[in-house]
């Protein structure tokens, strides 16, 4: 169901156009099959010219209300029959306002299809939980702030199909055990080998494999220039894990998923999530998250595939952009309802407090999704980032011009950390040995990227990794290709990569007597894509090993020693700080600071401060102090404190005095001076009339200093008495980092930005700084997160 998961807004578009069209036309192929093909404007078909012209489609609609005297008769009907009688009375009073004026005409039959198109765009239609919205626009907007962090990306070229990988990287020769080659040439046979003549020779000396010398087929003869150049990494028997294991284990039935089957390995791939910890997520999406949380402003781009795999957390809800190069076209061909998207917005619009959780999902995504469309049509039509002249042919060279495209407009959307899956499918050979002309492809298309990347100064700042289903048999079958296996072998390329090596263990022997041969020339994988994903997450900015928990959930299944990679392992620039056998060893925990309750304190009564239009003064309960207290309103609502004396700058804590009379906590982001500090949740104090201390440490400008706090759940904020800044006087632990007083920072100003309501989102500051972790008192109600430097 709809609301069980976070779908990408084509998908939430694509929908809605099918249904909206099955009413308009009946059952026919109006558009394309999917948002990207009408996204591009491709031809559609001429039989759908006009608007409830059913003649010509081989099923449609039949229904007509027992009674038509009126509006409110058509909707008492339909309504029923559409949201079980959940409509509620701010969007039933939507859409009778939209057919009264085409019903007064006397056109009953369109009034009836403008209904039922109008009950399809409603939260009570696609949910199943109450709604209760405010018909108020959710306004989006992208980020209003450049980030300050450098930016960087990662790129994956999906194989779709399973790659026969075996010819991508041969061992060669200067072998310590054996004749690894000859063993190479017996397994693949004549029809399927590669002469060392076809090789382009790579040294493994640094690389710990049994042959100092492998080869590259000459079909990626660039892949071996970058290789050999220290810009390309090889990451041979590597795929989806549960835990290390080989032939001697009961490996099947301790892997939790198919093995074997396209979708399901796809599936595993995209997720890397083997006991299924993360439901409805994927690897790249839960990286995204987790990297928004600590404040860097991220994209997650799909070219042609992978919206799986850039799919996060439901709560957080994080846009997936379809990247195309082309032009970007309109949505509602022959409308009904001529404005319909925006009064869907209306229907979407704000939650109140206790609207639906499903309800709240599905709308905020619609108001999601619709913001994505209109922002892809509006940079379609930015010359700026135009890409004409991008080199090479063909879907792949296509795609990847579509990703340089919009890494060139980085500036213009303020991101700093993205993610992109890019589709290159066709390689599902059981009755050939087709891939050498794939790879030949692959070749070019990686030529033209990396000179681009050059070209605009983002080599060093982006990496390009190769993935696919799963590796193919090293034994070719009896129709001349190569079927289904697991481990395949596979690369890294980029200008920061620490490269000239290969990464895990290239199986050895190439024979049965091998511990992970399972059958065929078939092996268990030596090395984890948790591993590699490990190494790519620290790079992009996850320090934290909660943070990398969240984004690669089984990477607690293996070995910190030996079996994860770091990002100093995979990077030059790479900063885990690793001893001995490579344990990542981030820096400690902050050692608990002593109690602020005894420092001096400056008070800042809350009803004294700005608030919202939707919060209030008031008196109504017990135990406030001074004048009243800010009883703050539903999501979004905020109080702003403007004058608070930070004396001579540096270290200073903030307690706030509040009351959450309520069992569920009120979340609100902090932010000091326009720069996001962290999200404070304040927990229930049983009753209104209860009040209670929540603590943040932060850092205070000299002089004047502006503190805000913003209620970011459904649920709204707390009822604040006051804030009180309490100086820098509590005993700071040794050895703790510090951070220094930022400077220029950016005016304090509401920013909307394209992501679920329910959003926790962690540090982020303004220029390249190492800030001290917040660190909350007794009672802990403050989620820190150190951010990385530089901050972004």
């Amino acid at each position: 169901a709809p609301e069980s998961m976070v779908l990408s807004g084509d998908n939430l578009l694509e929908l809605h156009e099918g249904i909206f069209g099955l009413v308009k036309f009946g059952l026919k192929k109006c558009y394309t099959d999917s948002l990207v093909g009408y996204r591009v404007g491709l031809p559609w078909s001429m039989s759908c010219n006009e608007e409830g012209d059913t003649e010509t489609a081989p099923a449609h609609s039949t229904y007509w209300p027992p009674s038509t005297a009126s509006v409110d008769d058509i909707l008492d009907d339909l309504s029923m029959l559409l949201t079980s009688g959940r409509l509620t009375p701010k969007n039933r009073a939507v859409i009778k306002s939209v057919v009264e004026s085409e019903f007064i005409t006397g056109n009953v039959a369109k009034s009836i299809r403008m209904t039922q198109q109008l009950l399809f765009a409603t939260p009570e239609f696609h949910s199943t939980s109450v709604t209760r919205n405010s018909n108020e626009v959710r306004e989006l907007s992208g980020y209003t702030h450049p980030p300050a962090a450098p930016y960087k990306a990662v790129v994956l070229l999906m194989m779709l199909g399973g790659a026969d990988s075996w010819n991508l990287l041969v061992p060669h020769s200067n072998c310590a055990i054996g004749n690894q080659y000859a063993e190479y040439k017996t397994a693949r046979g004549s029809s399927h080998s590669l002469s060392t003549t076809d090789l382009a020779p790579i040294s493994a000396l640094s690389s710990d494999q049994n042959c100092n010398t492998f080869g590259v087929t000459k079909d990626l003869d660039y892949l071996a220039e970058l290789y050999n150049s220290g810009e390309a990494i090889f990451f041979p028997n590597t795929g989806i894990l549960a835990k290390s294991m080989t032939k001697h284990d009961d490996w099947n039935g301790d892997t939790p998923f198919q093995l074997g089957a396209h979708n399901s390995m796809v599936h595993e791939f995209y997720r890397n999530d083997a006991f299924n910890e993360r439901p409805n997520s994927g690897v790249f999406g839960r990286m995204v998250d987790q990297l928004k949380l600590r404040g860097y402003q991220t994209g997650a781009n799909a070219a042609g595939a992978g919206s799986a795999m850039l799919t996060g957390d439901t709560q957080y809800n994080h846009p997936i952009r379809g990247v195309t190069t082309n032009h970007v076209d309109s949505l509602n061909k022959i409308p009904t309802v001529e404005n319909i998207y925006d009064i869907m917005k209306e229907l979407n619009g704000v939650g109140q407090h206790d609207n639906g959780v499903m309800s709240e999902a599905w709308s905020s995504r619609v108001a999601s999704g619709l913001f994505e469309h209109e922002e892809a049509i509006e940079f379609s039509q930015l010359p700026q980032f135009s890409n004409h002249a991008y080199p090479g042919e063909g879907s792949l060279n296509s795609r990847f011009g579509s990703v340089m495209k919009y890494m060139k407009s980085r500036g213009y959307r303020k991101v700093n950390r993205e993610f992109y899956v890019v589709k290159h499918d066709g390689y599902d050979h059981h009755g050939s040995n087709d891939v050498s002309g794939k790879f030949k492809s692959v070749n070019d298309a990686i030529r033209n990227f990396v000179s681009e990347l050059k070209s605009n100064d983002l080599w060093e700042s982006t990496v390009l990794v190769m993935g696919s289903d799963f590796g193919r048999s090293l034994n070719p079958n009896s129709s001349g290709g190569s079927d289904h296996a697991w481990g395949g072998n596979y690369f890294m390329v980029g200008g920061s990569v620490r490269g000239g090596k290969i990464l895990g263990r290239y199986p050895q022997p190439l024979t049965p007597d091998h511990p992970n041969w399972i059958g065929r020339g078939r092996f268990i994988p030596t090395t984890s894509w948790d591993a590699v994903w490990n190494g790519i997450g620290q790079w992009m900015g996850l320090h934290d090993e909660d943070e990398l928990n969240e984004a690669i959930p089984n990477r607690g299944s293996f070995d910190t020693c030996t079996e994860l990679f770091t990002d100093k392992d995979l990077f030059n620039d790479g900063a885990c700080t690793c001893s001995g056998c490579e344990t990542v060893t981030w820096p400690p925990t902050t050692p608990t600071t002593s109690s602020p309750t005894q420092a001096p304190r400056t008070i800042y009564q809350a009803e004294e401060q700005s608030w919202d239009s939707s919060g209030k003064v008031s008196t109504g309960n017990s135990g406030w102090t001074g004048e009243g207290y800010a009883n703050m309103g539903g999501k979004s609502s905020w109080v702003q404190f403007n004058t608070v004396d930070g004396g001579a700058g540096g270290a200073c804590t903030l307690g706030f005095r509040y009351s959450v009379g309520s069992s569920l906590p009120r979340s609100c982001t902090l932010k000091v001076n326009g720069v996001n500090f962290g999200t404070v949740t304040f927990s229930s104090t049983a009753s209104w009339d209860a009040w209670e201390y929540d603590y943040v440490e932060t850092t205070c400008l000299p002089g004047n200093n502006v503190i805000k706090i913003t209620a970011s759940t459904s649920e709204g904020g707390p009822n604040l008495d006051r804030m009180d800044l309490l100086t820098a006087t509590t005993p700071q632990p040794t050895n703790q980092p510090t951070m220094p007083v930022p400077t220029n920072l950016p005016t304090p100003k509401p920013t909307n930005q394209p992501s679920a309501p329910r959003i926790t989102p962690a540090p982020q500051t303004a220029a390249p700084i190492t800030p001290q972790p917040v660190t909350p008192s007794a009672p802990p109600t403050v989620a820190p997160t150190p951010a990385p430097s530089p901050a972004p």
